[in-house]
């Protein structure tokens, strides 16, 4: 069981060796949807130091198994408490944190509906964020926040996911944008 593992790490390991980071890192996101890696909680069998098994320990399940849980993903908002903290600052970063949830935090793919969805589910989707949806889309882009694929597919680039952690974190560094309250004509004559 052991040998096969590490022939596979060896094999990738000298496959992707000389590709730039960005490749690196396409070929790894692309293995991991790929093979479903990281949408259940997973167990590991883990050795204890300089410990040799035999064939029979490990048939009998004699390791400690252990439950791997991305710590950093317990310390972000839900959406629901995204709103009541009012962390994003302005409409590209709502979407980029939309975009952050839905890409399953930066590691997998999403789509324009996905961000919609998630505005719905914060009864955040108003007219003015439906015309303006596309335009703020943009923004993200511009920033270098989102990535198209194709037609239909986004992903996050690090830039992205950097910041996308920052607001998370109440660390928004752009200026809230409040909506202008339309001030009442004036009846008065000069």
């Amino acid at each position: 069981m052991f040998d096969k593992e590490i022939e596979a790490i060896a094999k990738c390991t000298e496959l992707i060796k000389d590709l730039d980071e960005d490749a690196k890192m396409r070929v790894i996101k692309y293995l991991i949807e790929r093979f479903g890696i990281g949408t259940n909680p997973v167990s590991y069998t883990v050795m204890q130091p300089n410990h040799q098994a035999t064939k029979a320990q490990i048939t009998e399940g004699n390791y400690q198994t252990t439950h791997i849980v991305d710590a950093e993903t317990i310390d972000y908002p839900t959406l629901k408490q995204l709103v009541i903290k009012n962390y994003p600052k302005n409409e590209p970063e709502w979407i980029l944190s939309y975009a952050f949830f839905a890409s399953k935090y930066g590691n997998e793919t999403f789509k324009k509906e996905d961000v919609v969805e998630a505005y719905k589910e914060c009864n955040r989707y108003t007219n003015s964020n439906k015309m303006n949806l596309s335009n703020n889309f943009n923004a993200c882009i511009k920033k270098d926040w989102i990535k198209d694929i194709n037609k239909d597919e986004f992903i996050l680039k690090t830039e992205g996911v950097e910041y996308a952690k920052e607001v998370l974190s109440g660390n928004s560094t752009s200026k809230e944008v409040k909506r202008a309250k339309k001030n009442k004509p004036s009846n008065e004559t000069n």
